[in-house]
C-alpha cells in the first residue's frame, strides 16, 4: 500500500492535490505511524464523490486506534466537499468501516462501502 502510494506521488499521478483532496499522517514523535488519503473519486464521473484512499497503519500501532483516527480524519474532511465517500475494502476491514458508518455496496466493481453525507439533486 505504501510503496502505491510513493509510486503515484513521485510520478505525480496521484499528489492529493485537487480541490478538496487531503494525505493525512498519524504521527507518534516524529515517526509517521499510519496514513490515508481523500480523493475526488476516479471512478465516478461529476466530482460529487470522495474515495478514502491507501490507508495503512504499522503493524506496531494497529487496534491502538491509529485508524479509526485517521478515517474519522478523511470523513472530517471529505463531509464539506463531497455527498458521498467510496472505499474499496478487503473482507478483512469490512466490520472497521461499517463501524464508522460507511454502508456495504452491491454489485459495484470498485467501491465495497459507502458513506452517504447528502443526497444529490437527483434524489439518490
Amino acid at each position: 500500500m505504501l510503496q502505491r502510494l510513493q509510486e503515484h506521488w513521485r510520478d505525480g499521478s496521484n499528489t492529493f492535490s485537487k480541490p478538496g483532496e487531503a494525505l493525512l499522517g498519524v504521527f507518534v514523535g516524529a515517526s509517521l505511524v499510519g496514513a490515508g488519503g481523500l480523493n475526488i473519486d476516479p471512478y465516478l464521473a461529476g466530482g460529487g464523490s470522495g474515495r478514502v484512499r491507501h490507508v495503512y497503519v504499522g503493524p506496531r500501532f494497529r487496534r491502538h486506534g491509529v485508524g479509526r483516527l485517521l478515517v474519522e480524519g478523511i470523513i472530517a474532511r471529505a463531509r464539506p466537499e463531497f455527498a458521498v465517500l467510496n472505499l474499496r475494502a478487503p473482507d478483512t476491514a469490512h466490520a472497521f468501516y461499517e463501524a464508522l458508518g460507511f454502508k456495504p455496496v452491491e454489485g459495484e466493481k470498485f467501491a465495497s462501502h459507502r458513506l452517504i453525507f447528502a443526497q444529490s439533486s437527483q434524489g439518490s
